[in-house]
């Protein structure tokens, strides 16, 4: 069965990244993303931030994400001219060299086994002076043992960077570094963000989504029971540490 860190999103029909929709958007406007860009979102889950983007920006986007369950919601529910979504692992980005303005991957590139080569595709797929962005959880402080377990096991098998690890996966790539910041997450913030996000009809239609599911399949049960007993079990500290950073590559030939 799929973890049920990404299990329970995918039937909700939803998916988050630290900053919600104000993160999504500085990171737009750092890759200088605009209506005559072509846009690569890797990890797009249900595809919110990707449709968000060419809503907001006129862009053409490709989202692209590993579980076909997530691409089948996206394309499900998302469609509009300009906006495709396709099943692609980021480690083997499933397009030619230099086929895109910019690269966007948003709480993704914690996941792959091997970080490096997802970051390497990101570059290899970006045009020449294009962009790669990425919006992707942090280690405020050198984390303990216990910390980055914890984040393994209850976040579906991430593994954050400290801010010179995020930087150096984007120069070992070949990409210029040309914007590094990491961020505390505030609750409130970070609520406000989510809904700019999805919206209000989106957020509300998540809502029942659960409680569908949950009064109806077991299997989903199952997952929400087992994401709950992770929460429970949140190391001392944990909160305090984990932040998010966004970090912006250029592509210089």
């Amino acid at each position: 069965m799929t973890d049920p860190y990404f299990y329970v999103q995918a039937k909700v029909g939803i998916t988050k990244h630290p900053g919600g929709w104000r993160a999504t958007r500085e990171l737009a406007k750092l890759c200088q993303i605009d209506a005559n860009k072509r846009v690569l979102v890797v990890g797009c889950g249900t595809g919110i931030s990707a449709a968000k983007l060419a809503k907001e920006f006129g862009c053409k986007v490709v989202g692209v994400d590993i579980s076909p369950e997530m691409v089948k919601a996206a394309s499900r529910e998302i469609k509009k001219p300009g906006l495709e979504f396709k099943v692609g692992d980021a480690q083997a980005l499933p397009f030619k060299d230099n086929s895109f303005d910019a690269v966007i991957s948003e709480s993704v590139t914690a996941f792959p086994p091997d970080k490096q080569k997802a970051v390497g595709e990101y570059a290899r797929v970006v045009k020449p002076n294009g962009f790669v962005g990425l919006n992707e959880t942090t280690w405020l402080l050198t984390p303990s043992k216990e910390l980055v377990d914890y984040a393994l096991n209850a976040m579906g098998g991430a593994r954050p960077e400290r801010e010179e690890g995020w930087r150096r996966l984007l120069e070992n790539a070949g990409l210029k570094v040309v914007f590094a910041e990491q961020r505390k997450i505030r609750a409130v913030e970070q609520a406000i963000g989510e809904m700019q996000l999805s919206g209000f009809t989106r957020s509300m239609k998540a809502g029942y989504n659960f409680f569908k599911h949950y009064l109806t399949e077991k299997e989903f049960r199952q997952s929400a029971h087992a994401l709950a007993k992770r929460a429970m079990r949140l190391p001392k500290g944990f909160l305090k540490q984990l932040g998010f950073g966004i970090y912006v590559g250029k592509k210089l030939k």
